[in-house]
């Protein structure tokens, strides 16, 4: 590579798998330098939007599991997949979380036990680094939650929204974190809106935080810590809507409806911002190889293939969009009532002391600069 232009190594080096890159660090000082370097390290999260590496949990949050989505072919019927075992984590005072979704930004979980414990942990799952958030005083009940990037003032920032009880009032409150001054801090109050129960998780996009309300997404702009409000697409038939969910598939909003007369609708929000721009992505009833709708979701859009890969319960599925079929995909291994959700690969370094002590380690192993 000492031929190579530095301009080009750094584009080839840019477009190659965290997990890899995690390997070269090794090969010498300067690659060290240059993967470890903030500005790589932004680029290389800016260009993971289409990852497809999927991060599985199970219900009490003690087992995590990987698939690559891409290694999957959707054509092969009787295709079997075994999945990687993820070390997760099991030192004191690090909460294992229930089966709600956790939250994700950028590769970066944010761990917690809503209900039970505190403790709320910003996890790598890559490098299995972690940071313990300092412990959020009062007494409240959380409504929601979320994790994100602000490109602005480049910090990661954890989100509270709490109903704090006051002397005379319930307060509608929603709390700050910041992981450059390790503090929260308090803004104004969250919208009226209820936030579904089943979406007490926020979806990262665009330098913003996105919930679900009844009649609307609610936004929260983490540079500006102001709220604003995106319009819902229309469900078909009102009185048969029995659920929705919210979810960031190939870098677009998409909301998801299930009806009770066996059909799911989902809607892609092609031009961000914009309400009038919910298109129909997919619409399809019961399928016979997936049977009677349990509890269904879109995990992943590969807009290049038409399709879309679900989670049905305890199982996956690829659809197949123009021809309205769905195959299923065979996973071993996989634990009892989980969790999915895209997780791309991160080099974002939690623990500031293993980074010094990886440095002196490294003196002395490369000198080619």
């Amino acid at each position: 590579m000492s031929d190579v232009p530095s301009e080009l190594a750094h584009e080839i080096l840019r477009r190659l798998p965290a997990e890899s890159l995690l390997r070269f660090r090794a090969v010498c000082k300067g690659w060290r330098r240059l993967i470890d370097s903030p500005s790589f390290i932004r680029t290389h999260a800016a260009n993971q939007t289409s990852s497809t590496t999927l991060l599985i949990r199970n219900s009490i949050g003690t087992r995590f599991c990987s698939l690559t989505l891409d290694s999957l072919n959707f054509e092969d019927t009787d295709q079997t997949i075994d999945l990687t075992p993820v070390k997760a984590l099991y030192r004191t005072g690090v909460p294992r979380a229930p089966v709600l979704p956790v939250a994700s930004c950028n590769g970066l979980i944010l761990n917690s036990h809503y209900d039970i414990d505190k403790t709320w942990v910003i996890w790598n799952p890559l490098t299995r680094q972690f940071h313990e958030l300092p412990e959020f005083e009062g007494h409240s009940r959380l409504i929601g939650s979320g994790l994100g990037y602000d490109s602005v003032s480049d910090d990661y920032k954890v989100v509270r929204l709490d109903d704090h009880w006051g002397c005379r009032k319930t307060v509608r409150r929603t709390s700050i974190y910041g992981l450059k001054s390790d503090s929260w801090r308090v803004i104004e109050n969250y919208p009226c809106d209820c936030i579904w129960p089943n979406q007490i998780v926020g979806v990262f996009l665009n330098g913003a935080l996105h919930w679900l309300s009844r009649d609307s997404v609610i936004v929260l702009v983490l540079e500006t810590g102001r709220y604003h409000k995106l319009p819902l697409p229309e469900p078909t038939g009102i009185a048969e809507l029995f659920e929705t969910h919210l979810d960031v598939l190939g870098g677009c909003l998409v909301v998801s409806y299930y009806y009770m007369i066996t059909r799911l609708d989902g809607w892609v929000m092609k031009d961000y911002g914009v309400g009038d721009s919910w298109a129909k992505l997919f619409s399809f009833g019961e399928l016979a190889n997936i049977g009677a709708m349990g509890r269904l979701r879109p995990v992943a859009y590969f807009k290049n293939r038409g399709h879309v890969f679900l989670q049905h319960d305890d199982d996956f599925f690829w659809l197949d969009i123009a021809n309205d079929s769905a195959k299923k995909v065979i996973v071993h291994g996989l634990p009892h009532n989980f969790t999915s959700q895209i997780v791309p690969g991160s080099l974002f370094r939690l623990d500031e002391k293993e980074e010094e002590d990886d440095d002196k380690e490294e003196q002395g192993r490369c000198k080619v600069d």
